[in-house]
């Protein structure tokens, strides 16, 4: 009998802890150094129809990234962290000897983000515009709820991301948002995300030509310490689907099929604590 109300007194505790509304903050300690590991992945597919054959072309390209986040600063906009950038990894490795001096460059690089309460990132210090890190580290969207959530409830996310391999031009991304879970006592969140995607063509961008279509899907799951703060294991898959029409041939010439292009971004972040 005593055994039976422990259990009861386990699957009441547990079933408040799940029906609490808790709230998602990226909000690491001041002084705490965090390891992350970036790892991604574009997979680019394009295929035309001719004489009756597909011929399919493609190219796959990624990008492992090591650094170091340190948090300095507490600010009225998020947290001010200096990133060191230990390492970077490129494959298939370049030969040109200016893109390698680029990577090497990469390498011990520090740069300086603003990191809001709900996962947004901001580059506030970067010695060169353009470089890669830019684009890896100041394009982080804000994904969390600004208000407490419930296990099992749902908001939706509107943001904008560079689309690859189509310079100038931006995705925008409609995500809808579950807290899936809570693990550890609640210390640990599991978020799962869905959403659509469409393109936007940014000002001063040119605009796509005719018959150029592109739409897409994003998926992933994240993981938040909610006691050290911060993101510790984050996975999306972007996939773009897109048409471009061919050019128009000379006359008598047969016109051409459009070619479909598929890219496929994988990535995936950890991060842990340095102790």
């Amino acid at each position: 009998m005593r055994g039976k109300k422990i259990f009861l007194a386990l699957a009441f505790v547990t079933q408040a802890a799940h029906s609490q509304a808790v709230l998602l903050q990226i909000r690491p300690h001041i002084g705490d150094t965090l390891r992350m590991h970036l790892s991604q992945q574009v997979e680019m597919t394009g295929t035309t129809r001719e004489r009756g054959r597909d011929s399919t072309s493609t190219m796959t390209t990624s990008v492992e990234v090591f650094t170091r986040a340190i948090a300095e600063q507490w600010t009225s906009g998020g947290t001010l962290m200096q990133t060191i950038t230990d390492s970077v990894q490129m494959t298939p490795a370049s030969q040109a000897p200016l893109d390698d001096l680029r990577r090497r460059a990469q390498q011990s690089k520090r740069i300086w983000l603003r990191v809001s309460p709900d996962g947004a990132m901001e580059v506030v210090h970067d010695s060169d515009p353009t470089s890669d890190l830019q684009e890896i580290f100041g394009g982080m969207p804000a994904m969390l709820a600004r208000q407490p959530v419930s296990v099992g409830e749902k908001w939706t996310r509107e943001m904008q991301i560079p689309l690859s391999g189509d310079p100038g031009a931006l995705g925008s991304v409609k995500a809808t948002f579950r807290l899936d879970s809570l693990g550890r006592n609640g210390d640990i969140a599991y978020v799962s995300l869905r959403g659509t995607m469409s393109r936007v063509t940014t000002s001063g961008a040119p605009a796509p030509a005719a018959g150029y279509t592109t739409s897409g899907t994003l998926t992933g799951t994240i993981q938040i310490d909610r006691r050290l703060g911060w993101i510790t294991d984050s996975r999306s898959s972007i996939i773009v689907r897109s048409t471009i029409a061919s050019a128009p041939g000379r006359k008598g010439e047969a016109q051409r099929s459009p070619m479909q292009v598929r890219t496929k971004i994988t990535q995936w972040i950890r991060a842990m604590r340095v102790r």
